[in-house]
């Protein structure tokens, strides 16, 4: 584990964590059991705003890929998503196993525990379906009880450990190091005897306990990540003066002024110091506004033609000397002409929402009046942006857009875009598609997740059958499941199955997704370690 002091949050996490473990050893009442549910309300909260914070980092690094170079940002970014990964397949793991816990727990099909309220569990104080799940199913000992190799609860201290691991070697190639958390190895002790982390966490503690504590293991996992990327991100050093090269930006809010409009432009050297304003002066203007390193040009558009306009930035270096640097703009001043784009595609997909964002120069948007062609509706939402969807069957749909000004209304231009059928998903066990695999890490997956890989859209996929071959003894032998999941038969092959052994999986065939299609995703195989 990485060295270093605890942050505030990491401190609040861990008496969490106390507490929790308190709570956990009581013989608990009903009030104290439908407590639980309300923790764990927080801490999925907790983890949504983390979730929400660490795409905001991921953010910053393509923002940072756009201002300089991949060579000098590609290092860290790589990492970052490679740390994103390993978070990903830990996260996964545990919210997988914990939706299968649920379900065992209350009797329910695993869609129905995926989404299952806490409080709604019927059996909130069982702890032998929950200990047995994590403790005792798949170990390699029959005698062990304890959550030994092979088991769930072994396998996830493995990852975590593995997480912990790769994340530590990251950072100490930077001479850098975080207070990961995630404390597995102990010592630890329960009731004055020594206990494993597996028997801590699992061993007769009721299962919404349990499942309220697998969501505050993956707080931990998003804290460690977080803190991991936001290091790697920091070691850009965007805000200093280190770079190769420091140039002056423009950018401008419009390259298109509409007669009788201002040419508005904002004026910096990248990466800019908000501590610091530089001197920006602009030829036959003089100087302009500064403000938070931010130069802001307005110059007005009187008639149609193309300008051009130049001038210096002055700005006071690390070193304290006062440093030069050229910029020039040009710009176009054109009557109305009306613009309409897709905000994700340069199509549009069949059966899911296409964001479209539509504008005119010198037209409120509130004042545009667009249609669109048969086979599609197109709808305005309360950010001022248009929400496209296509029904199945259509392959081109145009977008007119007029726009009343004054007391009429003028046609601003036509736009065409192609209709297509969204990508197929991607089929992965265990976060994985293809090599060699543990028969214990296949059989805990339990079953086939279909993803969608490049895609904007919020859109997902589920499996409605596929079939499982292998060869046993010389005999080709193949087994089928009418949904994602491993059937028992299936469990039972991979189980007793040698090393070396291949495993196919094949024919995987999606349930009929938005655009009204079925999707068949290939095959995947693995080869028992």
């Amino acid at each position: 584990m990485a060295g270093g002091k605890q942050t505030p949050r990491q401190k609040l996490i861990g008496l969490m964590y106390i507490i929790f473990l308190a709570l956990m050893a009581l013989n608990v009442s009903v009030e104290v059991l439908d407590s639980f549910p309300l923790i764990n309300k927080s801490i999925e909260q907790t983890n949504r705003n983390f979730e929400m914070k660490v795409n905001m980092v991921y953010d910053d690094f393509n923002e940072q890929r756009l201002l300089f170079s991949d060579q000098h940002v590609y290092p860290f970014h790589g990492e970052a998503l490679y740390v994103k990964n390993l978070a990903d397949s830990l996260v996964n793991y545990i919210l997988d196993n914990r939706t299968e816990m649920l379900a065992r727990v209350n009797n329910i099909p695993f869609e129905e525990a995926d989404t299952l309220d806490l409080m709604d569990s019927k059996r909130k104080d069982n702890y032998s379906i929950s200990s047995r799940f994590w403790l005792v199913e798949n170990s390699l000992d029959p005698a062990d009880r304890a959550g030994g190799p092979g088991t769930r609860a072994y396998i996830l201290k493995d990852m975590i450990n593995s997480f912990k691991s790769e994340v530590d070697s990251i950072m100490k190639g930077h001479n850098q190091s975080i207070e990961l958390g995630l404390e597995v190895e102990g010592p630890f002790y329960l009731q004055g005897r020594s206990v494993t982390w597996q028997q801590l966490t699992f061993d007769r503690v009721i299962s919404v306990a349990v499942a309220t504590n697998l969501n505050r293991l993956i707080t931990e996992v998003k804290n460690a990540e977080f803190d991991a990327i936001s290091m790697l991100y920091e070691l850009i050093t965007a805000g200093d003066f280190r770079f190769d090269e420091i140039a002056a930006r423009v950018v401008p809010r419009s390259q298109i002024v509409m007669v009788g409009d201002y040419y508005e432009a904002e004026v910096f050297v990248a990466a800019y110091d908000t501590r610091q304003n530089p001197e920006v002066v602009v030829d036959g203007i003089g100087r302009i506004p500064v403000s938070g390193g931010v130069g802001r040009l307005r110059v007005p558009a009187n008639t149609p033609g193309s300008r051009q306009h130049s001038g210096v930035i002055r700005v006071t270096s690390p070193a304290g000397v006062v440093e030069e640097h050229r910029f020039s703009t040009q710009y176009t001043v054109e009557r109305p002409t009306a613009t309409v784009s897709a905000d994700r595609m340069n199509v549009f997909y069949i059966g899911v929402d296409n964001p479209v964002s539509l504008s005119a120069p010198g037209i409120p948007t509130e004042n545009l009046r667009p249609t669109i062609s048969s086979g599609a509706t197109l709808s305005r939402q309360a950010d001022g942006r248009y929400i496209v969807k296509v029904q199945p069957g259509t392959t081109e749909v145009t977008v007119t857009v007029n726009a009343l000004v004054g007391n009429e209304t003028r046609n601003m231009g036509v736009s065409q875009f192609r209709a297509r059928i969204v990508p197929d998903p991607v089929a992965y066990i265990a976060g994985r598609r293809e090599g060699r695999i543990d028969r214990q890490v296949l059989v805990a997956a339990g079953r086939i997740v279909p993803r969608m890989e490049n895609f904007d859209f919020d859109m997902s996929f589920n499996i409605a059958s596929f079939r499982m071959t292998t060869t046993i003894a010389g005999e080709f032998r193949s087994y089928a499941s009418n949904s994602g999941a491993f059937t028992q038969e299936m469990i039972g092959v991979i189980n007793n199955a040698r090393s070396g052994q291949e495993i196919t999986f094949r024919d995987i065939i999606t349930q009929p997704g938005a655009d009204g299609t079925t999707r068949n995703l290939g095959a995947i195989a693995f080869t028992i370690n």
